[in-house]
């Protein structure tokens, strides 16, 4: 990189990382990231010292990181160890799940219900079903304050989940189990929240390299049409929640219709579709049906 040598800052750099992940769809976010990373700090390392000189290890560890990405496409939050959400800085790893951006808007969803409900909100625990990283469950911990229990049945998710839990100061809080959805459970939870696998089978091989070549396919694979897990926690939870108590769940901007007839042949309450910042349908949140007197298994409608 000759004409780096007598232009080396941070600001200098950062053209340079950008120029280099050109054919990416974010190069800059990309770039800015990376080379925050290797300051050790944040985007805002960047942007709080553009004309600093950057030293030999962090150009070293910047050019790296830059061409890990250009030449594998292996995801920026992979490379760095970490990612950002919902105002937490959680680690992540090969093996889980990254947490998207969009998924904080199913968080703000559940903190918005219990806010609203105030003390007539139920009692006990909020289940994170397929909690991956631990992101919804941990952001919904801080948020409210309350006890959370997540589950998955990969390890490597409730080992980074017990991390991240810890790394954020929440250990109190939320505690992990292995397991599938509800299995794990036997506290009656007050809400069960899930960032489920959502994707249609076939959809799989089409997806971007960044995602089909290195994020865990058991956390993307809903089945045929995506809805598999989906109607499987609807299932659990509805005998298991109080009535009125919220299922709340991220899904696929095309299943919508299908997840509101899903919940209201259930006979679940208030259901609602909301769509995220981008106005894609994203979210559903219903509350439980009332319980049949013959018993916690049924429901009435």
């Amino acid at each position: 990189m000759p004409e780096l040598l007598a232009a080396r800052d941070v600001a200098a750099w950062l053209g340079w990382g950008t120029e280099a992940l050109a054919g990416l769809p974010e190069p800059r976010l990309d770039a800015e990231v990376l080379l925050g990373h290797a300051l050790g700090g944040g985007r805002e390392r960047v942007y709080a010292g553009l004309r600093d000189a950057v030293g030999e290890d962090a150009r070293a560890r910047f050019e790296a990181l830059v061409r890990e990405r250009a030449r594998t496409r292996c995801p920026v939050a992979y490379l760095t160890g970490e990612k950002a959400f919902a105002g937490l800085r959680l680690a992540v790893r090969r093996g889980v799940f990254i947490p998207r951006p969009e998924t904080e808007g199913l968080v703000e969803l559940v903190v918005g219900w219990f806010r609203r409900a105030g003390a007539s909100a139920p009692a006990g625990p909020i289940v994170d079903a397929c909690c991956g990283s631990g992101a919804v469950g941990i952001a919904l911990a801080f948020a409210l304050r309350r006890p959370v229990i997540a589950t998955d049945v990969s390890s490597e998710a409730i080992a980074l989940t017990h991390e991240n839990a810890s790394r954020c100061g929440a250990e109190g809080l939320v505690a992990a189990r292995a397991g599938s959805l509800l299995g794990p459970v036997s506290e009656e939870p007050a809400a069960v929240v899930s960032n489920p696998p959502y994707v249609r089978s076939a959809l799989i091989p089409g997806l971007d390299r960044d995602i089909r070549d290195f994020e865990p396919t058991a956390a993307l694979d809903g089945g045929a049409d995506g809805l598999d897990v989906v109607r499987a926690l609807v299932g659990q939870a509805a005998p298991r929640l109080p009535p009125g108590a919220p299922l709340a769940l991220e899904i696929g901007e095309e299943q919508g219709e299908a997840v509101r007839g899903l919940l209201a042949g259930g006979g679940w309450k208030g259901v609602r579709i909301e769509a995220d910042l981008a106005g894609k349908a994203r979210y559903a949140l219903a509350e439980a049906p009332l319980r049949s007197p013959g018993g916690a298994g049924r429901v009435q409608s």
